[in-house]
């Protein structure tokens, strides 16, 4: 079994004998910047996730990344095992969205690997190329960070950088985290409790609803 399995299945048990409230089970502190072309374009996204430290122990641990027992992880190990940390070859879908007038544009899957550990957490970071460079002139674009089942946290503590432009800005809206729990609390309430405790239940895009949302803004619609 899969550590993110395993931690899915504590998480599981743990939602139907603690109730209603929302409660993720990993927590990533988000650290993202817009990339554009020369023509002005956002072609890609650089993203980096800082693991709270308990997971991030977890991963070490699982993965044999501290050998000599120091509890530092030794750097050729965390370079080996940079972008195993989640299933891409399974078809995570990263967790990150960027989106024009509200519809989701594609991006490719993960490049440039890299690793490190700063502070008693796992940090892994790489870059999403968006299938198709988007000129952000066509609609709102804007960028979130968030898992849809709200077993991962993520945040976004900094503000998100621009590189290749410097006529565009990113502006936070802060979600309504109060509202996102009443609401979540009344989707599991449906849920029958009486039932296979270890049943998935699908509560579609509950992440998105604690997650801020960051809107671009370049120098044409100022």
């Amino acid at each position: 079994m899969t550590l993110r399995a395993l931690l899915s299945l504590t998480a599981l048990t743990a939602t139907f004998a603690g109730g209603a409230h929302a409660h993720p089970h990993v927590f990533i502190d988000t650290a993202f910047e817009m990339l554009f072309d020369e023509a002005g374009a956002l072609e890609a996204v650089r993203i980096d996730w800082a693991y709270d430290e308990f997971y991030s122990l977890m991963l070490i641990e699982e993965n044999g990344l501290d050998a000599d027992g120091d509890g530092t992880p030794e750097q050729p190990a965390l370079d080996a095992y940079a972008g195993l940390d989640v299933d891409w070859a399974a078809g995570f879908p990263g967790d990150f969205t960027v989106a024009l007038d509200g519809t989701a544009v594609d991006l490719d899957g993960p490049q440039t690997h890299q690793a490190r550990y700063e502070g008693g957490r796992f940090i892994t970071s790489h870059i999403r190329p968006l299938t198709t460079p988007l000129d952000v002139s066509k609609g709102v674009v804007t960028a979130v960070a968030y898992d849809p089942t709200y077993f991962v946290a993520y945040d976004v503590p900094a503000a998100p950088g621009l590189s290749g432009r410097d006529d565009c800005r990113l502006d936070r809206e802060v979600a309504d985290r109060e509202a996102a729990q009443a609401e979540y609390g009344e989707q599991l309430a449906e849920v029958d409790a009486t039932s296979d405790p270890f049943e998935v239940v699908e509560l579609p895009d509950i992440g998105v609803m604690f997650a801020d949302r960051f809107v671009l803004t370049c120098a044409a619609s100022f």
